[in-house]
């Protein structure tokens, strides 16, 4: 009698767990929806415009001063235009790394030249050519620029449903400081989250820069 108890009670967590799970995926679809319709509706003079803003923001962090190597992404569709940060940071000679998709996982190479090492890849996203480009470590990135659909005040990140940063991010240290690059629209009140979503440190958007608790110490602000 009491193993039939036990097992009664744990499938009715596992089904209370699936249901919570079901839920907050329907949230995400919902408020990722909604928010990329936000992002698209803005002209491409606004988003040039707030994306120098975001740059000049991201540069005068003292986490990016001394930076010398940076995990960065290439822009997709109506995101922040980060290429701009990308070539800045060549021009300072600080080294640049970019990922490719290969298959549920991203691989890291240096990136030296964007007209010439980058190719379209997955999603149609351009990506590093690995015969053009080094392999690149975790082990020496000093600041990582996060992708995402929407961030919350609480730090949390709304990814665009491939999982590919949240497997990334695990295996960094995590003493490296992540960064979100965001126009302001796409920063609301909350995300619903499950346990392993994981945060960014940092946030910047045109209009502000919201930094975590352990970080606030090495902002600058602008």
């Amino acid at each position: 009698m009491g193993h039939i108890l036990v097992r009664e009670v744990l499938l009715f967590h596992f089904m209370k767990s699936d249901q919570d799970h079901r839920k907050t995926d329907s949230s995400k679809r919902i408020i990722r929806k909604n928010i990329q319709k936000a992002r698209e509706s803005q002209d491409y003079h606004f988003r040039l415009s707030a994306s120098l803003i975001i740059t000049d923001k991201l540069m005068g962090l003292d986490y990016y001063k001394a930076s010398k190597e940076i995990l960065a992404y290439y822009p997709f569709r109506s995101e922040i235009d980060t290429a701009i940060i990308i070539r800045k940071a060549l021009k300072q000679k600080k080294k640049v790394i970019l990922p490719k998709v290969n298959g549920k996982k991203l691989d890291l190479y240096y990136i030296e030249d964007l007209k010439n090492d980058l190719g379209p890849g997955s999603f149609d996203i351009m990506e590093p050519i690995p015969s053009k480009c080094t392999t690149a470590s975790y082990k020496n990135i000093d600041i990582i620029l996060v992708p995402g659909v929407g961030f919350d005040r609480g730090f949390n990140r709304l990814g665009y449903g491939g999982g590919f940063y949240d497997k990334l991010l695990e295996k960094l240290p995590a003493k490296t400081p992540r960064i979100a690059l965001a126009f302001n629209v796409q920063l609301i009140e909350d995300i619903p989250v499950m346990v392993h979503d994981l945060k960014v440190d940092i946030i910047i958007t045109e209009k502000e820069i919201l930094v975590s608790g352990n970080n606030s110490e090495n902002l600058i602000k602008k």
